[in-house]
């Protein structure tokens, strides 16, 4: 059986960090079981994967916890209680509490913590409670000015190994924690984002807000038909739409970089990066369609190739490539063709640059001022 770890981290800032992320791919590729129990939860660039399974913290859970924690053990509830409060992370204790239970039924059997603050104080209290081995990779901030050093010193006592990332920081948590030196171990950060043999996947944009007309839903399908790993999608965009779950419940959660809401400058240079641009349109529930989407003509003025659909009109921009609406293996054929043809991207996204020249730039805006110019 595979070992299962617990790892406390905080997605605090949006998602799981990327040294973390790519920390955890290699670990279960090698066999071992990863659980996230992150102290805070917030989407981001990184997202876990689909099958690693997330405990997220929540209020009701870290109140509802306590009273059945203390009836098992009051004791030793009363004992660990006593000790945060002396060393002032009650917080962190409530937050173990809430987690020991899907820990414990999870099978975790080792807890490991990124950075020597709240995520390591919890860990020790998770660790104590279930008597689980605990060990800890510090950074840099919780080093040099750690939040707590009173409940720092506590939880290192339990600490088995105290992963450090530089010989500058070994140095460091060996003169301010007091550690020794047979406990600390250098492991360098995961830092590479190469692609295996130097490949390059093939990166799929699509731009727009998240509604039900964009056809966000249709794309997911498609990628879960092509089932392949030398494509990635990028979505920029934000809306009413939950789109992050939809693609969650796709089951594709794990080919899918949301990259938020662009500015035109950054949104320019995610254009120059795709490799291709997909608008699969419909007709909303409500009856909401399309006019012509302005990202089709943005990204065929910077000579992409796009994939849209037989909706509104679209037809009157985009020449081909053309699916029908709702039609996810059309899509995943359309995609599938484009990425395997690099001169087929080269040669349609030449002449998308001169049918938006042609008809939807500068002139058109001109045509328009003739307008304003008539009395």
């Amino acid at each position: 059986m595979a070992t299962r770890v617990a790892y406390i981290i905080s997605m605090g800032k949006g998602g799981v960090p990327g040294f973390t992320y790519r920390e955890i791919e290699v670990l279960h590729a090698h066999g071992f079981e990863i659980a996230l129990f992150p102290l805070v939860y917030r989407e981001g660039p990184y997202m876990p994967a689909d099958d690693w399974p997330v405990f997220r913290p929540n209020a009701w859970k870290l109140l509802s916890a306590q009273l059945p924690r203390f009836l098992s053990r009051p004791g030793m509830y009363l004992s660990m209680l006593a000790t945060a409060l002396r060393a002032n992370s009650v917080r962190e204790f409530a937050l173990a509490m809430s987690f020991v239970g899907d820990m414990a039924k999870w099978g975790a059997k080792h807890i490991h913590c990124h950075f020597a603050d709240s995520k390591f104080y919890t860990g020790y209290y998770c660790s104590t409670w279930l008597d689980l081995p605990l060990t800890l990779t510090a950074h840099a901030y919780d080093i040099h000015l750690n939040p707590n050093p009173k409940m720092l010193k506590i939880a290192l006592g339990r600490c088995e190994k105290l992963v450090v990332q530089s010989e500058f920081n070994r140095d460091l948590v060996m003169r301010n924690f007091g550690v020794s030196e047979e406990k600390t171990v250098l492991i360098r950060a995961h830092g590479d984002m190469s692609e295996p043999g130097g490949r390059k996947p093939i990166k799929v944009l699509m731009v727009g807000e998240f509604r039900e007309k964009k056809g966000h839903d249709v794309l997911f399908q498609a990628i879960k038909k092509l089932d392949r790993d030398d494509i990635v999608f990028w979505i920029v965009g934000d809306g009413p739409l939950d789109v992050r779950r939809m693609a969650k419940d796709t089951g594709v959660s794990d080919k899918v970089t949301f990259l938020g809401m662009l500015r035109p400058d950054l949104l320019g240079i995610v254009y120059d990066a795709c490799d291709m641009l997909v608008q699969p349109s419909r007709t909303a529930s409500d009856g909401d369609m399309e006019g012509i989407p302005a990202v089709l003509m943005e990204a065929m003025s910077r000579g992409k190739p796009v994939i849209s659909t037989r909706h509104a009109g679209i037809p009157e921009l985009v020449e081909e490539i053309l699916v029908d609406e709702r039609d996810p293996d059309g899509l995943a054929e359309a995609i599938a063709r484009l990425a395997d043809d690099p001169e087929l991207r080269k040669k349609l996204g030449a002449r998308n640059v001169e049918i938006v020249k042609k008809s939807f730039s500068a002139e058109a805006a001109l045509q328009l001022g003739e307008l304003f110019h008539k009395e």
